[in-house]
């Protein structure tokens, strides 16, 4: 029994230094295509900033796509958090329209790093299989969240227009604040999209 528990213990010692070691993978190619973009972006470089060997990261990640694929999906996960935990406090059509929008605004998901590192992503998804079939999905999502959230609130015939305004109005947000050299005044971005989408949506009573 005590070998047993040895041996369990043992495994998930070495699961747990491998996520752990995952994570930092992860967080140093971050920080290497903030520093060095996506174009120029190389194993060596990101081995280089986690203080790790590139056999690390083919050891971990299997190469440099699979890398970015989880670093991406690390983002992905950032933002489904960032939106399940305000859509919870979210108790009417308005508010849930407005969820929608301050998930990518929140303060747990939205950084100068990450908005640079996403934007990059944008831009070199339709050459990489695996992060074009990712962004296709988030894309879907994201728009998907936000007709749901606006059936209640405007007419059909204008649901589909109004969407695109809302998510083209995020895009937009995110790429200035990429090509900013100033931190992200999260506060204001996020006041700012509550009257954007209020006067977008024209929801009774906003300012």
């Amino acid at each position: 029994m005590y070998a047993m528990q040895l041996i369990h213990g043992g495994a998930e010692m070495r699961q747990n230094i491998r996520s752990i070691r995952r994570d930092e993978l992860i967080r140093a190619t971050m920080a290497a295509i903030y520093d060095h973009g996506f174009a120029d972006l190389t194993v060596a470089k990101i081995a280089r900033d986690a203080g790790a060997s590139t056999g690390s990261i083919h050891y971990y990640f299997g190469g440099k796509e699979a890398l970015l694929e989880a670093t991406m999906l690390y983002l992905l996960d950032l933002l489904k958090s960032a939106h399940g935990r305000i859509l919870d406090g979210a108790d009417n059509p308005a508010e849930r329209v407005h969820a929608v929008i301050q998930a990518n605004f929140d303060e747990t998901f939205m950084s100068r790093e990450t908005c640079r590192v996403w934007t990059q992503f944008w831009a070199f998804a339709p050459y990489h299989p695996s992060l074009a079939r990712l962004h296709r999905i988030n894309r879907a999502r994201v728009r998907s969240n936000i007709v749901y959230a606006l059936r209640d609130l405007v007419p059909e015939a204008d649901l589909r227009m109004k969407a695109n305004v809302i998510q083209g109005y995020m895009d937009g947000v995110w790429v200035q604040v990429a090509q900013s050299r100033d931190l992200p005044d999260l506060g204001a971005l996020q006041k700012e999209a509550r009257h954007f989408v209020d006067r977008i949506v024209a929801v009774p009573g906003a300012a």
